[in-house]
C-alpha cells in the first residue's frame, strides 16, 4: 500500500464538534502542554527554544489556521506547509496572501517525504502523524530536514490505530457517561470500521507507532500524556452537550475531565493524545543496516495491507458492531421490499436474538474486567 487513498470532501476534517471546543478542555489541555492555563502549545514552543525560530515546516496542514497563528505569534519568522488536498492549499494560500503573511504552500503527499524544501529549524506536527502510512520514511525524512539544534513538536493523536478502543477503555467512559445528566449523556456509538475506511481512511492509521518511531530518529526532551480516554470519547460529537450554553456544562465537562486525569495516571498505556518537544538523532542517520531493517518492515507492512487500509484484527468490539449494523441492514432492506411479509417478523427475530447475545457475550466480558481490576 503505497498510501492510503484521501477523502474526496475535505469538510470530513472541519465538522463535528470535539473536546477541544470546550473551555475547561481547552484550559486542562493548555496546562499539560505548557503549565498555564492560558498558553497554548504555541507559546510552550518558543519558551523551548528562548527565541523565534527562523524557518518551519507544517505537515497535513488543512487550511493553514496553525501557520498563520505560528507568525502572528512570533513564534517563526515564516513556514512551509504541506497538504494534499488541492482545495485546503488553495484556501491556505489565499488566508496568508491576504494577510501578507511569508508563509508558502505545496500540494503533495506527506507519504512520500520528498521534503525538497529547508533546512528548516523547526517541524510542526499538529493533527498529522496519526494520518501518515509510511510514518517510518516520513519521521526520518523530517530528522534529515531539521538543522542540528532544530526543535520537532507534536500535538497529536497516540491512541488505538483507527479509534479501535479496548473494552478496558469502553466501559470506563460508559461508566462515566452514566454520571452525567441523561440529556447530556454521549450516544457511545462505537467507531464502525467499514464506515471509516470509506470517510478517511487516513484516520489514525498507525498512531500506535507514533511515540516509537518519533524516539528512533529524536531526542525526546518533553513528553505529556494528555489524556483522553473518557474525556475524548464522552465529548467529541456528544452533539446534546455541545448544544447547551458552556455556563450549564461546565461543570458537567469538568467532572468528565477529573475521571480522565485519574483514569490517564492509572492507565498511562490507554493515553490518547500527546504533546512534545524532541530534537534530531542525525547520528542514526548513519546506521545503515539499522535503517534498512526499519525500511523493509515498513515495506512488508503496507504491502500487506493492500488498498483497503486493514492493517490488524478486529477488535472484539469491532466485530460486535460490525455484526450488529449487519443485521440492521438486513431488515431494512427487507422491510423496505416485503414490509409485512413472514420473512421480515423472522429476520427482526433472529436480529433480536443476535443483540440479545451480544449484550449477553458483552456483559460476561465486563464481569471478567471487574473482577480482574
Amino acid at each position: 500500500m503505497s498510501s492510503p487513498v484521501v477523502p474526496v470532501d475535505s469538510a470530513v476534517y472541519y465538522s463535528g464538534a470535539y473536546w477541544n471546543d470546550l473551555p475547561a478542555v481547552v484550559e486542562h489541555l493548555h496546562t499539560r502542554m505548557s503549565g498555564h492555563a492560558d498558553r497554548t502549545w504555541m507559546h510552550r514552543t518558543l519558551e523551548h527554544r528562548g527565541a523565534p525560530y527562523r524557518a518551519a515546516l507544517s505537515l497535513n496542514v488543512g487550511n493553514g489556521w496553525v501557520e498563520r497563528d505560528l507568525v502572528r505569534l512570533g513564534v517563526v519568522e515564516s513556514a512551509h506547509g504541506i497538504e494534499y488536498l488541492p482545495d485546503l492549499v488553495e484556501a491556505a494560500r489565499s488566508a496568508a496572501a491576504e494577510e501578507g503573511l511569508p508563509i508558502t504552500y505545496e500540494q503533495a503527499d506527506t507519504n512520500r517525504a520528498e521534503f525538497h524544501r529547508g533546512p528548516f529549524d523547526l517541524v510542526v506536527d499538529h493533527a498529522a502523524l496519526h494520518h501518515v502510512a509510511h510514518i517510518d520514511r516520513v519521521v526520518r525524512g523530517l530528522c534529515e530536514r531539521l538543522e542540528p539544534g532544530g526543535t520537532l513538536v507534536g500535538f497529536d493523536y497516540v491512541g488505538p490505530h483507527r479509534n479501535q478502543y479496548p473494552w478496558e477503555v469502553w466501559e470506563a467512559a460508559h461508566q462515566v457517561n452514566l454520571l452525567l445528566p441523561e440529556h447530556l449523556r454521549q450516544e457511545m456509538t462505537y467507531p464502525h470500521l467499514p464506515t471509516m475506511l470509506v470517510d478517511d481512511p487516513t484516520e489514525a492509521v498507525h498512531s500506535e507507532l507514533i511515540e516509537e518511531t518519533v524516539r528512533r530518529y529524536f531526542e525526546v526532551e518533553q513528553w505529556e500524556d494528555l489524556g483522553g480516554a473518557i474525556a475524548y470519547l464522552l465529548l467529541t460529537h456528544n452533539a446534546r452537550l455541545h448544544a447547551r450554553p458552556h455556563d450549564e456544562t461546565d461543570e458537567w465537562v469538568r467532572l468528565v475531565l477529573d475521571h480522565d486525569r485519574v483514569f490517564t495516571a492509572a492507565h498511562p498505556e490507554h493515553n490518547l493524545f500527546a504533546f512534545f518537544l524532541a530534537r534530531p538523532r542525525h547520528d542514526v542517520l548513519a546506521e545503515t543496516e539499522q535503517l534498512a531493517t526499519w525500511s523493509a518492515e515498513e515495506e512488508r507492512r503496507e504491502a500487506a495491507a493492500g488498498d483497503a487500509g486493514s492493517y490488524y484484527p478486529p477488535t472484539s468490539l469491532q466485530l460486535l458492531t460490525q455484526a450488529l449494523s449487519d443485521e440492521r441492514d438486513r431488515v431494512r432492506a427487507l422491510e423496505q421490499s416485503e414490509p409485512t411479509s413472514p420473512a421480515v417478523r423472522g429476520v427482526k427475530a433472529a436480529a433480536r436474538q443476535l443483540a440479545g447475545a451480544l449484550v449477553r457475550s458483552a456483559r460476561h466480558r465486563i464481569g471478567e474486567l471487574r473482577r480482574r481490576g
